[in-house]
Order: structure tokens, then C-alpha cells, then sequence
């Protein structure tokens, strides 16, 4: 099948009916948005993106949050909630314990088929919430490569969610929802063009990438803006594998910036929420690339300067169609929502072109460590394109064995038999089999939604574009008939199963291939599941699960340490300032003050921040930057075994007012003695900006 264009003929769909007044007379919905704050350990914890264990977290660039959005039918009564949050993947243990927690708070209002948690998939968000051991092993360290877990993340994470999705419940009224749509050119690239254009539909002429941009504008009656949701698919990567910060990356920026135009209050019972969420990105990368991409998708040495980049894009962009009008949606609020057991699983020929297929047991290629474009591990003669054919096992296996990879996985895993040459798998060499080790989830979750004209598919990993593209088509042409007129993906949404690339970019096995782990009819399944889900919408039927996932918060796992104490010279106090800002500054400039600190994990600051930056106004002090700024950066560093040393930095804006500043750090210290845990504060010189 030939799909020309697909990306603009949904906005040209979306265009024709533009007409429809955004001022209708009554809603069809009631709505509700929240936003709480989800950073996890700033220092010694895991990421999950690139399974760097060299890549650890030594800071803060800006705070992580999970954006709630409630829609609820007037006519049904029907309602969904979507969050997106700052974060790599949402692991099936949130998910699980989310909707626990919702249950004991509303009962059987907010269930796993109504609530639809995405990752915006920043590679540089703290890791170590799941409770599979391949994703603990990914949140790892060189010190600690069984050690990837962290309660302490896990427990931020769900709670967080959950407190977002109280405060976008306790502000539900009467509102409308626009739905607005364009097409973002010159933004993206594809990462793995050989695999793309070896699909039977490749077009030279079509996007390389998924363009479209989808705003939802939320409204209440009124007239308050409440909030959006914008969906791009595009890898949040602008900052490297080398980046030691936590930060939202480009989808960050983006947000950042809505929510200073708009004011949100992040401590305000309702507030306006901006997210810039996750959509079918597996081959897309920004065009900027980062500091330590491969070949001519490398970037700058400038970090934060590749992000920015990315992030302008994405803002001036949803800026743009939001101020903009739109569709105004009305129409039924409806979902569903399935677990699939994708160990046992039967693909019919619907979506085969052949007879019956069942799925491969879960498993990870040798391609899959060579990393993508955007984050190559490094490891000497292991590349993308590695097939049975042309490497075979133990070739692979040769070429691995010497790296300090391969060494760290004999030392702790010696009893296990990795690599093999499983034929469902072909033509992937397979050095991973995570199904049969247990290492992965083999239930996952399967869910659409649909609000009046938009359905969003809620896929578990992370799509390629022309299986984002076969997937949205299927899904349109069971619900056109129902008044649906426009598909989005909401990516890494409810679990994480790694990649889906189609069929024929499975035989090439570059990246995606080799970690789309159920063999190359996986997108045939999840085709199989999202027109089975639509087509229940449309027939008003039923849907039933394969079984139950793993519910596994209680079993034993290595955690990471915690901190013991926190030491300093006896003639120091907590909070001293040890390297102070100098006199004078002008615009752009960056200032840096250095002060004797505690660990960062003594206390989180969730809602809170770990510095201020103050303009003296009237002999009185006023914030005007926080840890969550863009522009500000919360540096760790340790000195001997418990000395915490803390810089923060402020790049000075262009357009920053004249006058008189400060910078405050506040952190906690840990006593060794009694294990009570201390607040203290630092504050810097007064420094002018001219």
C-alpha cells in the first residue's frame, strides 16, 4: 500500500474544517490540568537514555515535571486523563502503582483504560524506576551495574504524577478544547535513511520524518487558558551521552518558555500547563545534533547551545499554532484499552501478508549496543547492520567480548548464556534474549483514546516513522466513520518495549531494528492491537486482556547507597560561599559562585529549588530565576569521600534588567551521628549587572 503524504493530509483534513467557531454556544467537556514536580536524585543516580555508565548525575539544569490533563464527556460522564512527563520511559512499576495510589484516592474513577501516562523521552532525566533488570542495568554505573534502582526516584516519580492528576481532578469545570495543526519543516532528520528508504512504501517525496505538529488549547468557560499539549515526534536530544545534568532538554526549553508567557504558578491550586509530549520519534533527530553524535549528525561542543536550538524550533513553532484558531472539538470522549501477552502471541495475516505469525520471545541485537546516531556507545567493531548474514554470533560475539562492556556483564552475569542464534529472530544476531531472562516485561499495554475528532493512540516504545505512519492510517480508516478526523501517537506511553521499526527496516538491523525485540512482525502486532482497539470504539465493543502484568514493587533489588554523611573542614560552615561573584557583570555574561554544600540527596526540593537568583528591587529581594530556569545550572561535585562542593551558575539573559543581584544556594546536611538532616542557606556578594 502506497501512503503519499500522510502527514499533510491530516493537517489539510484539519484545515477544511477550521471554519467551526472556537466560541461555540455551551461545552461538550469538563476539563481539569495540573502540574507537579517530579526531579529526582540531582547527584550519584543513573539516567536512562543512553546507558552511558560513564554518564552519571552531578546536577540540576532544570526541574522534571508530569503534566496532567483530565477530559471528561458532559453527555457520558465518560473521562481520560493523559500526563506527559519529563522523564526517559514511563516503567510498567508507575504505571501500576500510579493507578494503585488513584484507586485508594477515587476509586474505580482512574483505571489503568483511562489513564494514559507518556515519556517525553529527555535522555537526560534521572533513571533507575524500573523494576526489570535490563532497565536497571541501563540506569547503572561502571561501581554499580546491578545498583541502577532508586526507591527514592521511583517514589518522586509516582507520587508526583499522582499529585498532578489530584490537581488537574480538583479543577474540573466546564471548558473547550481546539485542536490545531501544522507542519514543522527543517526541524528533524531521519537516523537511519538505509532502513527507511528500504520500506516497500517509501516515497522520495514524502517527509523524511513525521512534521506534523498537534496543539490541543484548553479553555475554560470563563475564559481562562488552562493549558496545552503539543505533539512533535522528534528524540529530545540536544544535550549528549557526555551531559551530566538533569534537564527536560528541547521539549524543556519549549516549555519553559510557554510557561513564562503564560505565568504558570507551579505552586498555584490551577495554574496554565504546557507540555511538549513524546510522538512516533523513533529515526528523528533534531537537525542541530549534540556534542557527541556520530558523523554528520554531531553537533557543537556548546550543550546547552545544541539544545537551545532544538528547543527554539519547537516553541516558535507551537507558539505559532496556538495563537492560532482552531477546531474546536466536540463529540463523545471514549477508550480503550488491552494488555497484550506479547510472549505468547499471534499475529493473524491481516497484517502479515502470509500466514499466522507468532511473535519471538523478547531480545536485543548486537546493533543495539553500537547506539544510535545520536548516542554511539563507542564499543570498537560493533556497528549498526550487524546480521546473521553478514556477521553471524560468534563474529558478534568476538567483536564485544574484549569491550568494558562485555566484561562488566561476564563479571555479574558468568552464569547466563547471552548471546545466541535464534532463527525467529533472524536476521538478528541476538546477544540479549531479555524474554527469557525475565529482564523485560512480557505484558504490555496497548490503549486509544478519542475526544470528538482526535484520537491518540497510546503505543508502549518508541515508533519509527513509517510504522508511526501504517499505524495512524489504520486507526483513521476504522474511525472515520465515528466523525474522527485526526490521529496523533503518544510515545513511551504506560510501559517501555523499545523500538518498532516496520518489517523491512528490521532486516537492515540498524539500531531500531535491533531493538525492536519481538522479531520483524512486531509492528504487524501492535497494528493487530491498535485497529482491534479502534474498531472496538467504533462497534461500541468490549475488549479483553491476554492477563495481568507483574505487579514486582516488592521484590529485592541492589539500590543504589544512600548518603552516610556529609563532612566539611572543621573552620566551615554549611552554605559558606568558598569562590564568591565578582563585582560587576553585563548582559550575557555567566556568573558562577561556589559554596561547602550537602548532598543534593538529602533532600530533593521537590516543589522547592536549590537556589535562587535575586534582583534587589526598593531595598527588598525578589526571585527571578529558580533552579528550574533555563538559564541557571546546579553543579555538584565531590571533594574527598564526603565533602560536597556546589556551583551554580546564571548565564546573564540579553534581556535581563540593570541592577543590583544575588545568588542564593539553599541545600540540607546529613550528621553522621545522629542521621538528622539540616537545612542550611548561602548567599553570594551583591553584584551589579550594567
Amino acid at each position: 500500500m502506497k501512503i503519499r503524504n500522510f502527514n499533510q493530509s491530516l493537517i489539510l483534513t484539519a484545515l477544511l474544517v477550521t471554519g467551526v467557531s472556537s466560541a461555540q454556544a455551551g461545552s461538550d467537556y469538563n476539563i481539569g490540568t495540573g502540574v507537579y514536580d517530579i526531579t529526582g536524585p540531582a547527584a550519584e543516580n543513573g539516567f536512562f537514555g543512553f546507558s552511558n555508565w560513564e554518564q552519571q548525575t552531578q546536577g540540576l539544569h532544570t526541574r522534571l515535571r508530569a503534566h496532567a490533563y483530565i477530559i471528561q464527556s458532559q453527555n457520558s460522564n465518560n473521562r481520560l486523563v493523559y500526563v506527559s512527563a519529563d522523564l526517559g520511559m514511563i516503567s510498567q512499576g508507575v504505571k501500576i502503582e500510579v493507578i494503585k495510589r488513584l484507586k485508594s484516592i477515587y476509586g474505580e474513577t482512574y483505571t489503568a483504560k483511562n489513564v494514559m501516562l507518556s515519556a517525553t523521552h529527555t535522555h537526560v532525566g534521572a533513571g533507575g524506576s524500573s523494576h526489570y533488570t535490563l532497565f536497571e542495568i541501563a540506569s547503572a554505573s561502571k561501581a554499580m551495574v546491578l545498583g541502577g534502582y532508586s526507591s527514592e526516584n521511583f517514589e518522586v516519580i509516582v507520587q508526583g504524577i499522582v499529585n498532578a492528576i489530584q490537581r488537574a481532578h480538583n479543577t474540573m469545570s466546564p471548558g473547550s478544547i481546539e485542536l490545531v495543526q501544522g507542519v514543522l519543516d527543517g526541524a528533524t532528520r531521519n537516523r537511519s535513511l538505509p532502513a527507511y528508504e528500504n520500506n516497500d512504501d517509501y516515497d522520495p517525496l514524502a517527509s523524511q520524518t513525521n512534521n506534523a505538529m498537534t496543539v490541543l488549547k484548553f479553555k475554560k468557560d470563563n475564559g481562562k487558558e488552562v493549558g496545552m499539549i503539543n505533539w512533535f515526534a522528534v528524540h529530545p536530544t540536544g544535550f549528549s551521552n557526555q551531559w551530566h545534568y538533569l534537564s527536560a532538554d528541547i521539549s524543556g526549553y519549549a516549555q519553559n518558555q510557554f510557561e513564562k508567557e503564560k505565568a504558570t504558578k507551579f505552586d498555584g491550586s490551577e495554574t496554565f500547563v504546557a507540555s511538549f509530549a513524546s510522538s512516533d520519534l523513533g529515526d528523528s533527530l533534531i537537525v542541530d545534533g549534540n556534542a557527541n553524535s556520530r558523523g554528520d549528525f554531531k553537533g557543537s561542543s556548546d550543550e546547552i547551545a545544541n539544545a537551545t536550538a532544538g528547543g527554539v524550533r519547537l516553541f516558535n513553532k507551537g507558539w505559532q499554532l496556538y495563537n492560532q484558531t482552531g477546531l474546536t472539538l466536540n463529540g463523545s470522549v471514549e477508550y480503550r484499552h488491552r494488555w497484550a501477552d506479547m510472549e505468547n502471541y499471534i499475529v493473524g495475516n491481516q497484517f502479515t501478508d502470509a500466514n499466522d505469525q507468532a511473535l519471538c520471545s523478547a531480545a536485543r541485537g548486537f546493533s543495539f549496543v553500537a547506539g544510535a546516531e545520536n548516542g554511539p556507545s563507542g564499543i570498537p567493531s560493533i556497528h549498526e547492520g550487524m546480521t546473521i548474514q553478514n556477521t553471524g554470533v560468534d563474529r558478534a560475539l568476538d567483536s564485544f567480548k574484549d569491550s568494558a562492556l562485555a566484561g562488566i556483564i561476564n563479571l555479574f552475569f558468568s552464569s547466563v548464556k547471552l548471546a545466541e542464534d535464534d532463527p525467529c529472530q533472524h536476521p538478528k544476531p541476538v546477544l540479549l534474549p531479555t524474554g527469557k531472562l525475565n529482564w523485560v516485561p512480557e505484558t504490555l499495554p496497548f490503549q486509544i483514546f478519542v475526544v470528538g475528532q482526535l484520537a491518540i493512540i497510546g503505543a508502549p516504545g518508541e515508533i519509527t516513522t513509517m510504522a508511526g505512519r501504517r499505524i495512524r492510517a489504520d486507526v483513521l480508516s476504522q474511525l472515520q466513520s465515528q466523525g474522527v478526523t485526526s490521529v496523533v501517537i503518544a510515545g513511551l506511553s504506560n510501559t517501555y518495549s523499545g523500538y518498532i521499526a516496520t518489517k523491512e527496516e528490521y532486516q537492515k538491523q540498524h539500531y531500531e531494528g535491533a531493538s525492536t525485540v519481538y522479531g520483524q512482525y512486531t509492528l504487524a502486532a501492535y497494528r493487530q492491537e491498535f485497529n482491534s482497539l479502534a474498531a472496538a470504539i467504533s462497534n461500541n465493543q468490549d475488549v479483553f486482556d491476554d492477563k495481568q502484568p507483574l505487579d514486582r514493587l516488592h521484590e529485592w533489588r541492589n539500590e543504589r547507597t544512600g548518603v552516610v554523611w556529609d563532612g566539611k573542614f572543621l573552620w566551615e560552615a554549611f552554605g559558606q560561599v568558598k569562590t564568591d561573584a565578582k563585582p560587576n557583570y553585563n548582559r550575557g555574561d555567566i556568573v558562577k559562585v561556589n559554596y561547602r554544600g550537602g548532598h543534593p540527596k538529602n533532600n530533593l526540593k521537590t516543589q522547592s529549588t536549590f537556589l535562587k537568583v535575586q534582583k534587589k528591587v526598593n531595598n527588598h529581594w525578589i526571585t527571578i530565576a529558580n533552579d528550574a530556569d533555563w538559564n541557571t545550572l546546579y553543579k555538584w561535585n565531590r571533594e574527598s569521600t564526603d565533602r560536597s562542593l556546589i556551583e551554580i551558575t546564571w548565564h546573564i539573559p540579553n534581556t535581563a534588567d540593570l541592577g543590583t543581584y544575588r545568588i542564593i544556594h539553599l541545600g540540607d546536611w546529613k550528621n553522621g551521628w545522629t542521621g538528622e538532616i539540616k537545612p542550611y542557606t548561602g548567599t553570594s556578594r551583591e553584584f551589579s549587572v550594567n
